[in-house]
């Protein structure tokens, strides 16, 4: 029975493993770093660049392609891993044979070595271990260990001699890492090619560098585990494809047993047929989990180069090579495309018997993918709802797909509210079949089809509805010469009433733009207007207004005359600290105003009779951090849009908190600065943004639609609303039988942005 090897022995040979270059299966020899953290010679990879046509180098292993620094391969990093590896296998040769080691300290003598001395790095005799003992201040730090203990504790042997390089021009040790230049660098350099820079002691800054290091691996981590993840789906899939192939065979045998004779020929063509798009697609998926693996290789190279470099090296050698490293980490990050781990093929592959089985069996069934090609009669963006629209479809191989067309099934959602279209297929003859659908709902919706009952390739297909909400953003009309427009709203008569905080009085226009009649009580004594903002119009056209200046709400009738006029300065009910937007609920007929500063929205009987508040100051659900504006929809829901917190808060009419949308931002669905809201009669909700110089337009549930306007000062847009002394008024836009009319604002007001669109809307007759 052959000797168990030492655990010395072990250790070695899984060191030697690790020392030879993978092109010449020699060991290493002047050992160069990749951007892929493989390893390689210098003459190997100078021989890669010299048979490459380019002059490119890439990676033997993986293909990744690294860049060539002016003085070729030899300026590449060099790996002092696998220097300090050398070390490590020279020692471990000597610890294999322990009755051999002489004392490496003794010049004259040769005294068999006992211990080992992990700082000297040196194996010593008796005597010098004593003297170790002895002298404790010259030895100060060092540990000796016998050499049982350092064969019992190879792992620790691992870390090599940490020594401080030494500089290039001064040949004095680097102890001083500067900030400034990413450099290690001697006392010497911080006069002279370093004066003024930014610069500490390596031991001071070497644990926060280490650190940085380290967390740009996190990324790589969860990559890795991705990649981990993807290769179990993909040989999942292979298993999945195999056996779905196997169904498939089963049921064409199944099918040609009735008519064998005459069907034997076109079984075998099927059986081929099958083959070869099972076998293209196990191709197809075993070169994709070749790609996934190089992938994980590179990860997987780039973990372990770089915290084995951070264990075993020191920390000169960590700092020398971080910023290459960082920045190849990096690299790695970001060529990393998540769409590579998803499976590429699917099962989604069926057979069809032909109608005609017995009498054609020459053309009997085909194997096919649900893969096909859409081919719309007419553009799918321009749906419109109750307009009938179709889709053709064949295989993506152009080939005719020959089966009834009740074998096909589709139906179309809408993302909005989730339910289905049923479609109509009909067969238009040579192998093409039409889909229609009309439907009731516009906006973003899918086109789910299913073949066999099976989902084809593709499904579901996108489908643009398009209603009368995409014609917002047109401009009807313009009034200008306003003086700092804050509020407007709409009457049943389609007059346009505008509070003008700069003039301090409330305007009020025809439908088409000309001025009608101007409610003008400018003063602070009971009943009058100082800073009129926000406004808004009962069910008897009645005339509601906020005063901020003079913190009141006041009613107005149509013609002008004034009905009521409550509040003061306070923070108790019915009181305000400044009043800024209102709405009148046309579900219970009360009056919402917002109270600005008191962080809340104070609730009013329609005489004007305080009823309730709610909100309070805060970041949570129904807490409000400015709230800047209020509106209602068709079932009483009431909205409230914050002007620090990019946020709209939805209430029911009593004040109780359902849910909120808008975070801060400048995409898609996020707000930047909302200062102004409505709803309009079909509950679609509409929120002007000061910081994006635009309307949002949303769902009463709070899914973005669109948005309109941008920071320039043609029509349709909004010019920097704190950077103009003058404005432009109200932009009108018209879609089906509703009209929307904005206020958009350019001034400012107590050193804060004056709102770029105050919105109301009502049914447009």
């Amino acid at each position: 029975m052959a000797e168990r090897p030492s655990a010395a022995q072990e250790a070695l040979s899984k060191v030697e493993d690790q020392l030879s270059c993978l092109v010449c299966l020699e060991p290493y020899t002047n050992p160069r770093l990749l951007s892929c953290f493989h390893v390689y010679c210098q003459h190997c990879l100078e021989d890669i660049v010299a048979h490459n046509r380019h002059g490119q180098l890439e990676c033997p292993k993986c293909r990744r392609p690294t860049p060539l620094p002016p003085t070729g391969v030899s300026g590449l990093q060099a790996a002092f891993h696998v220097h300090h590896l050398f070390d490590i296998q020279e020692t471990l040769k000597k610890v294999k044979e322990p009755q051999k080691l002489a004392c490496e300290k003794c010049v004259k003598t040769t005294r068999k070595a006992t211990s080992f001395c992990r700082q000297c790095t040196k194996f010593i005799c008796e005597k010098c271990t004593d003297t170790h003992k002895e002298w404790e201040e010259e030895f100060e730090g060092h540990e000796v260990v016998t050499i049982e203990k350092l064969e019992g504790d190879l792992i620790r042997l691992v870390s090599p001699k940490k020594t401080s390089p030494r500089c290039p021009k001064h040949d004095d040790i680097m102890r001083l890492y500067c900030e400034t230049c990413g450099e290690l660098i001697c006392i010497n350099c911080t006069v002279q090619i370093h004066k003024n820079h930014k610069y500490c002691v390596i031991a001071d800054t070497f644990e926060s560098h280490k650190k940085e290091i380290l967390d740009s691996l996190g990324p790589v981590d969860k990559q890795l585990e991705a990649t981990d993840t993807a290769l179990v789906n993909l040989d999942g899939r292979h298993a999945e494809l195999v056996e779905h192939s196997g169904k498939l065979a089963t049921n064409i045998h199944s099918k040609f047993d009735e008519i064998h004779q005459a069907l034997y020929a076109r079984e075998g063509e099927l059986m081929a047929e099958l083959e070869g798009h099972t076998q293209q697609q196990l191709k197809s998926l075993s070169a994709q989990r070749e790609e996934v693996e190089i992938l994980q290789t590179q990860r997987s190279s780039c973990l372990h180069f770089v915290r084995e470099s951070i264990r075993t090296g020191s920390p000169g050698d960590v700092l020398k090579m971080k910023q290459g490293v960082v920045k190849q980490v990096r690299e790695l990050v970001d060529t990393f495309d998540p769409n590579t781990l998803e499976p590429r093929e699917t099962t989604n592959t069926f057979f069809v018997p032909s109608a005609q089985l017995v009498k054609d069996c020459k053309q009997s069934g085909t194997i096919c993918t649900t893969s096909v090609t859409a081919t719309p009669t007419k553009r799918l963006d321009k749906t419109r709802v109750q307009e009938a629209a179709s889709l053709r479809f064949s295989n993506t191989n152009h080939q005719l797909i020959q089966f009834p067309s009740s074998n096909i099934e589709a139906k179309l959602f809408s993302k909005l509210t989730n339910k289905p279209t049923y479609c109509v297929v009909k067969e238009r003859g040579k192998g093409e079949y039409e889909i229609s659908y009309q439907p009731t709902v516009g906006g973003a919706s899918e086109m789910i089809v299913r073949v066999g009952g099976e989902e084809v390739a593709g499904s579901p297909f996108p489908v643009a509805v398009k209603t009368p909400i995409d014609k917002l953003g047109t401009v009807i009309k313009t009034i200008n010469d306003l003086k700092s427009p804050w509020g407007v709203a709409l009457n049943q008569a389609g007059e346009i009433i505008v509070a003008e905080e700069g003039a301090g009085i409330v305007s009020i226009f025809s439908p088409t733009g000309d001025k009608l009649r101007t409610l003008d009580t400018r003063g602070t004594a009971v009943g009058e207007m100082k800073s009129p903002r926000g406004v808004a119009v009962d069910g008897d056209d009645n005339i509601l207004v906020v005063d901020a200046g003079n913190h009141r709400l006041l009613k107005f009738s149509r013609g002008g005359d004034q009905i009521a006029a409550v509040g003061s300065h306070g923070n108790s009910p019915g009181q305000f600290n400044d009043p800024i937007g209102v709405c009148v609920n046309s579900v219970n007929v009360k009056v919402y105003v917002v109270d600005w500063c008191a962080e809340c929205v104070q609730i009013f009987n329609s005489d004007l009779t305080f009823s309730s508040k709610f909100g309070s100051e805060g970041s949570g659900n129904g807490q409000f951090s400015s709230p800047y504006d209020v509106a209602s929809d068709r079932s009483g829901c009431v909205y409230v849009v914050e002007y620090i917190s990019d946020r709209v808060h939805v209430f029911t009419p009593n004040g109780v908190y359902l849910r909120q949308f808008g975070k801060n931002g400048s995409g898609n669905g996020e707000l930047n600065y909302p200062v102004s809201i409505c709803v309009d009669s079909d509950d679609l909700v509409y929120v002007g943004e000061n910081g994006n110089n635009r309307v949002s337009v949303f769902t009463c549930e709070g899914v973005f639609l669109k948005s309109f306007g941008s920071k320039r000062s043609g029509s349709r847009q909004f010019k920097d609303p704190v950077s103009m002394v003058t404005c432009m008024a109200k932009v009108k836009v018209r879609y089906g039988n509703s009209a929307t009319v904005l206020c958009r604002v350019s001034g400012s007001m107590g050193g804060q942005m004056s709102s770029p669109c105050h919105q109301s809307s009502i049914h447009w007759s």
